[in-house]
């Protein structure tokens, strides 16, 4: 009974022995592979810090078409909110008053041109006689007087005459500029010019078009020291429209205030941008960014690796081993791929840079290396093998992170 009870004992440990091999395989085969992902290294790029400001828009030039002379407006020849060009006729008032008054000039001109025709013949002739002493001195002076003052009417005359055509020549009003003429102020037929001159409409040229804001003081030195420190020419202004789209076409800086204002210590400026296709309209509003200054050796991450859980950024590090860890982050200026992080990561840390929603901290993956600039990897190479160098960063391309107000990229 002992040897069977040992046999007993011994083939029930066998088969328990048995039973946790099986078990471990098992949980060996199911156990996951680390999953391939794409991580990026963080680097280290000389980034742009942009201000953004709210400017409005006004037009280049405007110009108030006004009636110069009273009278009934008679005809309006152009399209309200149409482009009109320089010298097209625009407005017609009833001419016939100023025709009459242009013809009673001539009149007028015409008699006193006889008058003083006669009157120097007759200085003449009485001239001659006062050499040959058959006129006295008195009466021969007395023809001379009257020639020099019909000679003096004359004048006069002509000038009523130029002015005469002047006035008629107001009846036709014609356009200054070029540009789009706004809607009409008075309409066919009603009495224009009586006792001031009535605004007809208006003419604002279109392409280009000014954006004014103003700038603090803090941001204006930062921008000239860096510009200096740079030497670099006219810096990129850009345009966001009420949208959020980026406007097609760059500015140029056209003016700035010579003096900061005491009361908002602020500096206005006034930039220039082209507008061939009429989008940008005066009274807008839209936001400036120009760049104030550069971040050197900035370190950059992608944008796309950036988690945002109320307002407190954090990305997703990458241990040697593959493991997941979430890390916090402060950033700084940021354009359309990269953002500069300020605290929280180093040069060379591994940032996982897709599947951020699909991981939690703790799992492991098979870390992918790929360009900071490319979204998908050309020649994915492991961690511990990849040594690519991304290509570097334009100045020019970056963009700030969207906000309201006045502010700019650097935190």
């Amino acid at each position: 009974m002992r040897s069977a009870s040992a046999c007993g004992f011994v083939l029930i440990l066998s088969l328990a022995l048995a039973g946790c091999s099986g078990d471990k395989k098992k949980a060996e085969q199911a156990a996951p592979e680390a999953v391939p992902m794409k991580v990026v290294k963080a680097e280290t790029r000389d980034m742009p810090n942009w201000g953004e400001w709210v400017g409005q828009i006004s037009a280049h030039e405007t110009v108030e078409v006004r009636a110069r002379v009273a009278g009934f407006l008679i005809k309006k020849n152009f399209e309200e909110g149409r482009t009109v060009k320089k010298g097209d006729l625009l407005f017609v008032i009833d001419p016939k008053p100023f025709e009459e008054d242009l013809k009673q000039a001539q009149s007028g001109l015409e008699y006193n041109q006889a008058l003083y025709n006669k009157a120097a013949k007759d200085l003449v002739r009485f001239q001659k006689l006062f050499k040959e002493g058959v006129v006295s001195r008195d009466e021969y002076e007395s023809y001379e007087t009257q020639a020099a003052t019909y000679k003096a009417q004359l004048a006069d005359n002509r000038a009523k005459v130029e002015n005469a055509k002047i006035q008629l020549g107001y009846t036709k009003i014609y356009s200054p500029i070029d540009g789009v003429i706004g809607r009409v102020q008075v309409d066919v037929g009603n009495l224009v010019g009586q006792g001031e001159n009535t605004l007809l409409a208006t003419i604002s040229t279109m392409d280009p078009v000014y954006v004014s804001f103003n700038v603090s003081e803090g941001d204006y030195i930062r921008a000239m020291r860096d510009k200096q420190a740079r030497d670099s020419g006219d810096r990129p202004i850009r345009l966001v429209l009420a949208d959020g789209s980026e406007y097609s076409h760059p500015g140029s800086f056209d003016m700035v205030n010579p003096t900061v204002d005491p009361q908002t210590g602020t500096l206005g400026i006034r930039v220039l941008f082209p507008n061939p296709g009429n989008l940008l309209k005066p009274g807008q509003y839209a936001k400036v960014r120009v760049r104030v200054s550069n971040h050197q050796n900035a370190v950059v991450i992608p944008v796309t690796a950036i988690m945002d859980v109320q307002g407190m950024k954090s990305v997703y590090l990458v241990d040697a081993d593959g493991t997941i860890k979430n890390q916090p982050v402060k950033l700084g200026t940021e354009s359309a791929s990269l953002a500069v992080v300020t605290e929280g990561v180093k040069e060379g840390d591994m940032i996982l840079a897709e599947g951020i929603n699909r991981v939690k901290p703790g799992m492991k993956i098979k870390p992918v290396v790929v360009p900071m600039e490319s979204g998908a990897p050309q020649q994915p190479a492991p961690a511990e093998d990849a040594g690519t160098t991304p290509a570097p960063v334009s100045g020019d391309t970056a963009q700030p992170a969207s906000g309201d107000g006045a502010k700019t990229g650097a935190e």
